[in-house]
This record gives C-alpha cells, structure tokens and sequence, in this order.
C-alpha cells in the first residue's frame, strides 16, 4: 500500500517537471531570442508595386494593336479574297481532248508507288474525269488561285517590321503537328505559329509570331474561326452575253445564291491539282460535292490549326463543268468571281 503511494507521488513530480521544462522551451523563443521574426505579417494586407498603371494600359494596347494589325494585314485580306486573285488556262472540251494532250503522254495513266500502281489524273478508267455524265461534253478548266505579287511584298514586311517575327527557317512538308514545331519557350494560346506554303516545291516557311492570341473578341473571333468569307462564284455566260447559270462555293458549303434562275448545283466541281504524277482520291462530300482535297471551303487559301496557321502562294485546281451537249452549245465564256459579305 505504501509503494503505490510512492509511486503515485512519482509519477506526479515527473508531470510537473515536464510541464516546467515546456514552459521554460516557449519562453526562450519569447525572451531569450527576440530578435527572431515570425514569417508572416500581423498586417491584413500588403501592398505590391506592379508600375505605372498607364504604363500597363499601354501594354495592353500594344497586345491589341498587334493582333489587329496581325488579322487585318494578313489573315482578313486573306479570308475575304481581297488579295487572292484566280487566273485561267485553255478549257478542254471532252474528256478526250484532255487525254490526248501532252500533259497526258508525259505522265501517263498510272503512278508507280513501290510497287502498287495508282491510277493518275490521265486514267480513262479509274481516274478522277471517269466520274463525268457527260464525257463528250464536259469542260475542264485549269484554274490557279493565288495571292497577288503586292500582298506578297508586303507580307514579309508586315511579318518582320510590323510583328517582329521569328524566322524559323524553311522545312519540307506542311502537315506537321505544331506541337512537334513549336519550340520550348512557345505559349499556346498566345503566340502563332505562321507558315507559307509552297505547294508545288512541297515547302513551308515558318515563323514565329509572339503574343497575338491574348486579345479575344468573341464577335471577331467568331468571323475568324472560317478559313474563307466570300464566295466563288462560277458564271457561264450565253451567246447574248447574259447570266445563263452558274454556282457558288460558299463559306460552308456549294450553293445557289447568286444563280437562282439556273443553279448548276450538281454539275460543277472543283477538283484541287497537286502535282504532276499526283494519283488523287476522289471524295463525294455531302456540302461540296466531288472534291479531291480536305481543306474547306476548298477555295480557300488558309488553312487554320489555331496555333499553327497556314497560308498558301497558290493553289491549283481543274474547274469541271459537266453539261450536256445541249447546254454547252449556249455557252459563249465562263467567268470566275469574287463574292465578299463583309
């Protein structure tokens, strides 16, 4: 009985000392060490100098200037045709007219790949002009669009004077992820990726534009999520220099707004020409028709992968007017033109 008391009694001696010894442990951060310093402030707030507010407003504005002069100078002339000019070849008249031509004894009718041979533009059979109804009537047109030679000019001025861009440097292709071109300091959603293309040599040549994405106007933005804003428009002209009928490719999609009298809706087509042995696929699209490429609208000459748009010189296509014989003795010219809404 005498033991246990003890050791009760011990027990609570041990108790006060520790509670001395953690009294004293607080006191020296207290006492004996006042120059220690707590981290945060007893203050409910702090002030931070961030600069002249006027000199952040100016910032921002030069952001802004920057990206209209970015879609004005470029991107908008582009989208509405104002500096896209089309230019004609000689029509041929019947498939076989096209086949008998030297173009056609040059390449032949197929592309040999390996060892898999690909039907070319030339072939009777399998080939693109296989599909005409009207065979001996049709009428094929070489048709180029392209970006004037003052657009041009003024293009690379705009890029490095106006915009400061980076030159990347000239690279083979332009199917390439922009996550691959982009380089490690790059801000997506910010700065742009611009390339020009070079169809026929199968090159681009790539810039770097820095902060032209961070000021967003949803209106302008909407207008812009388009490749193109006008519309091609296809006039065949009769004998007594009238409007005989015609089509437009629009923004999203073949059309009769401008031919409503005599819409050729489903007799002409716009088949993109790449290259010389290029064995095409032909692609019947619900909103286009027959088409050979999968850039849309395919008359455009911009090709938008947000951080990575594209821009080409020029693009090559075979205009293709599958009339009847009948309708092609009325027709006198055909007449390519520009249709801009905005």
């Amino acid at each position: 009985m005498i033991n246990k008391k003890f050791k009760s009694m011990d027990f609570i001696i041990k108790k006060l000392i520790l509670i001395l010894i953690t009294m004293s442990f607080l006191d020296y951060f207290k006492n004996v060490n006042p120059n220690l310093q707590i981290l945060a402030s007893d203050s409910t707030g702090i002030n931070i100098n961030f600069g002249d507010s006027i000199q952040v407003k100016g910032n921002i504005k030069n952001l802004k200037d920057r990206k209209e002069m970015y879609e004005k100078e470029i991107i908008n002339k582009i989208k509405q045709g104002r500096s896209v000019e089309e230019k004609m070849g000689k029509a041929f008249y019947g498939v076989r007219s096209f086949f008998e031509d030297d173009f056609c004894k040059e390449i032949g009718q197929f592309s040999i790949i390996g060892t898999v041979a690909y039907p070319t533009w030339c072939n009777r059979d399998d080939g693109p002009f296989s599909i005409f109804r009207n065979p001996n009537s049709v009428v094929i047109i070489p048709l180029t669009l392209e970006l004037n030679s003052g657009f041009k000019v003024n293009l690379i001025d705009t890029l490095k004077d106006g915009l400061k861009a980076d030159d990347i440097g000239v690279i083979r292709g332009h199917k390439h992820n922009p996550q691959t071109l982009a380089g490690p300091n790059f801000k997506f959603g910010q700065d742009q990726l611009f390339g020009i293309i070079n169809d026929k040599q199968n090159l681009m040549k790539l810039y770097e534009i820095s902060e032209v994405g961070i000021y967003r106007n949803k209106q302008f933005d909407k207008f812009f999520e388009r490749n193109s804003s006008y519309d091609l428009a296809i006039d065949l002209i009769n004998k007594k220099g009238q409007m005989y009928g015609g089509v437009s490719f629009g923004k999203n999609k073949k059309n009769c707004a401008n031919h409503s009298k005599n819409c050729l809706i489903n007799s002409i087509h716009l088949l993109e020409y790449h290259y010389q042995k290029d064995s095409p696929e032909i692609i019947n699209d619900k909103n286009w028709g027959y088409l050979t490429g999968k850039l849309f609208p395919p008359h455009s000459l911009i090709e938008d992968y947000g951080s990575l748009k594209k821009i080409f010189l020029s693009r090559n296509f075979y205009l293709i007017i599958d009339i009847n014989e009948n309708q092609l003795s009325e027709i006198s010219r055909v007449n390519v033109r520009k249709i801009n809404y905005e």
